[in-house]
């Protein structure tokens, strides 16, 4: 792909190694940098057409640099990703015109989905098109829907039965179900399969911001706009457009989103002329929509716009035999990532994991057993290693102990918390977001957790680290 390149600023070794892979595989030529120091350097001479930061990387100014990517190469794409989300941080650079603002762990898919996108973008300018399918075809293939369960069949077939249409689909369905999956499964199905599939969370941005995200924005459209954006519409010309958590979206916005789907062109923030695009819209939703409509807080007009396919993915709970299916896959998976030798899961485990409810279904379960990917210590993952909040949870851990102690002999519940999280905080290399994950608590708990144990006089045999973990 001659003279498509990206630019990767990453100062953790594994991370950088990781996203130059992805790069890679996507056909890109690739710099990458522990430090902002040759930064610089690099958007002259090679004028990046992506660059992936991370904001916290030594001798680093993000926003400096955003804007110096853009007057050296306007079509320049940048994603910012960062392991401690700075609200304030994120409004400003994406304001500026950064693409995205992303929270470690990355997900490997969406940083794909930007880097599609921006191969497509060089493509539209002349660059070459040759190589658009063979990053396609990279990307073909990537979504694993795995399930046992009748009605996700039934499901599966409705959907890559209507993927090459260009109706608008609505999947409905309770967190961690697997909706973003199913859209991703739609577009690679579909005959926009090359082209870009971006992903934009209603949810995650306050309604001027999603506003210049969603349509675009010109240059002086409001304070901060130094230089004209692309909104998510324009990326996704001739592909898919998902539209997460889309009843979380203002209803002056969806007025405006409404005229876009019925007249095919948008209108950038400041601008004075719409723009043509063809988009393939998925749209998802956790809330009841329809008692949504009835409060006012979404439009029957765009509902019924969105909702020609309608697909309701079903809870976890009500499909029990996908549960032990998707715990081996994870354990698999997490035991390749994560180098472990983790060969099974002992009967009383599964029967524990079928006990749970999985309020937070299939990404909950996929958090537990990487987690007990990382605390089992001898192959095979018992009850014990999957530290499931409930009070059976609790007794299992008094009664075996994380490290195999018996009976919980000289072992307190508030020490082997102690135990755990510092034993997660080093296989994360001290990583608080990627700990907290893992162990099913927000970042501010594990930040609490830290701050007790610090104060406390006489904390053997955990000693706690008083420098600073990241």
């Amino acid at each position: 792909m001659p003279g498509q390149r990206v630019l990767i600023i990453q100062e953790s070794p594994k991370t950088r190694i990781k996203h130059t892979k992805l790069a890679e595989n996507s056909g890109l030529m690739v710099d990458a940098l522990p430090d902002g120091s040759g930064a610089d350097h690099i958007l002259v001479q090679n004028k990046p057409d992506m660059v992936i930061a991370d904001v916290s990387a030594p001798q680093f100014s993000p926003l400096e640099f955003l804007k110096k990517a853009h007057d050296i190469n306007n079509g320049c794409r940048v994603v910012f990703v960062s392991s401690e989300p700075v609200v304030q941080d994120a409004v400003e650079l994406m304001k500026n015109g950064a693409v995205d603002y992303l929270l470690n762990p990355v997900e490997d898919e969406k940083l794909e989905s930007y880097i599609r996108a921006a191969v497509s973008d060089s493509d539209d300018s002349g660059k070459t098109s040759s190589t658009c399918g063979n990053t396609g075809n990279t990307f073909k293939n990537s979504v694993k829907i795995i399930s046992n369960d009748g009605e996700m069949h039934r499901l599966l077939k409705l959907a890559e039965k209507v993927s090459d249409s260009s109706a608008s689909v609505l999947i409905q369905g309770e967190s961690g179900t697997g909706k973003e999956l199913f859209a991703r499964f739609i577009h690679e199905k579909s005959d926009r399969s090359q082209m870009a599939f971006v992903a934009v969370n209603c949810a995650a941005l306050p309604e001027a911001l999603l506003e210049s995200e969603l349509f675009g924005h010109e240059k002086g459209a409001f304070t901060g706009a130094v230089s004209a954006k692309q909104g998510k519409f324009e990326q996704a010309h001739r592909g898919t457009l998902l539209l997460d958590e889309i009843s979380e979206m203002q209803v002056h916005l969806q007025a405006k989103l409404l005229r876009v789907l019925q007249e095919r062109k948008v209108d950038r923030v400041g601008g004075t002329r719409p723009i043509d695009v063809d988009v393939r819209i998925i749209a998802t939703t956790n809330r009841e929509i329809e008692t949504a409509i009835k409060e006012g807080e979404f439009r029957e007009d765009l509902y019924y716009r969105l909702n020609t396919i309608p697909l309701l993915i079903p809870p976890l709970r009500s499909r029990k035999g996908d549960m032990e299916l998707l715990a081996l896959y994870f354990m698999e998976k997490y035991s390749k990532i994560d180098r472990r030798n983790v060969k099974g899961m002992t009967k009383e485990a599964f029967k524990h994991l079928a006990s749970h409810e999985f309020p937070g279904n299939v990404r909950e379960l996929e958090n537990i057993i990487q987690r007990a990917v990382l605390l089992t210590e001898n192959g095979e993952i018992k009850p014990c290693d999957l530290l499931l909040n409930n009070n059976k949870s609790m007794e299992l851990i008094s009664e075996q102990g994380i490290d195999g102690v018996e009976n919980g002999t000289g072992r307190t519940i508030k020490e082997m918390e102690k135990k755990m999280i510092f034993h997660t905080l080093t296989e994360t290399s001290g990583n608080r977001t990627n700990a907290a994950k893992i162990l099913g608590i927000s970042v501010r708990t594990l930040r609490n957790k830290l701050n007790e144990y610090k104060k406390e006089k006489n904390i053997q045999p955990f000693q706690v680290n008083t420098g600073p973990v990241s």
